[in-house]
């Protein structure tokens, strides 16, 4: 699996002042094999002129005519995608140079697994904010990891390595969730597949005004309709309860109780 071609996708969308260093943590890896594709996502800045800069013929580019997503710009990257693996990463992350290497060393002694992620730092204005995931007990991080998703996201987007045949097999990113798109497919993905876990930080996040991980957006929306999609299964670990409290005090802080109460109702009912 080592010689295995990586494809990874680069979603962007008015980036130009970010997206180089984002291509270049890519190219700057020490597992060579891969392919880069920048899915400009309807961009109306120079990320064209930027891209075409970076002399790396390992790397395209696909201009989408309008802005559609995140979500979308990363399920066209696959449709492009040329190897039998893909890897995500968003214009203004930052990989360490040895984070495929270390997570096809992973996959090589686990080949039971169909995705591999890694721990990530986050930052917001230059200041370090911590590790995800932050749990110790690798046990509820890697192998068949349903349950534990079904209560968090503990896998980023850009740490994600997966076999691309099992990625659209599951139908990929979920074009109607404007957030948290990466928790509702990774949870989808954990039902069918076992997920491996490398624990070092090889991602540096940054949350930057206009970044796909900066925004909430919809977040409650789409938080409530995984709820009501995997009720029965919460329900079945008691987890649900706790799920919900912990929608909803995030709401009151928000201001937001009323509205998203009414919200996970109307998702529950339907």
């Amino acid at each position: 699996m080592e010689m295995e071609k990586i494809s990874v996708v680069i979603p962007t969308y008015n980036r130009s002042a970010l997206i180089e260093r984002a291509v270049k943590s890519v190219a700057q890896q020490t597992y060579e094999n891969l392919e880069i594709i920048v899915v400009d996502d309807g961009s109306e800045d120079n990320t064209e002129s930027v891209i075409n800069s970076i002399k790396d013929n390992r790397m395209r580019y696909i201009k989408l005519p309008v802005n559609s997503g995140a979500a979308n710009a990363r399920n066209m990257g696959v449709k492009y995608a040329t190897g039998s693996l893909v890897a995500f990463q968003d214009s203004d992350d930052y990989w360490k140079p040895q984070k495929l290497e270390k997570q096809m060393e992973h996959w090589k002694e686990h080949p039971e697994f169909q995705m591999i992620y890694c721990a990530y730092s986050y930052s917001r204005n230059g200041n370090y904010l911590g590790k995800v995931p932050d749990e110790e007990r690798k046990e509820v991080l890697e192998g068949k990891i349903f349950e534990h998703l079904l209560v968090q996201n503990t896998i980023g987007t850009p740490t994600i390595l997966v076999n691309k045949e099992c990625f659209l097999a599951c139908g990929g990113f979920d074009t109607g969730f404007d957030s948290i798109e990466d928790w509702e497919f990774v949870t989808r993905f954990s039902q069918k597949y076992g997920i491996g876990y490398v624990d070092e930080i090889l991602v540096d996040a940054y949350f930057t005004q206009g970044g796909v991980t900066a925004g909430t957006g919809n977040f409650f929306e789409c938080r409530c309709r995984m709820i009501a999609t995997y009720k029965e299964e919460l329900m079945k670990t008691g987890t649900f309860d706790p799920v919900v409290e912990e929608v909803f005090l995030r709401a009151q802080k928000a201001g937001l109780l009323d509205i998203v109460k009414k919200m996970l109702l109307l998702y529950l009912q339907a």
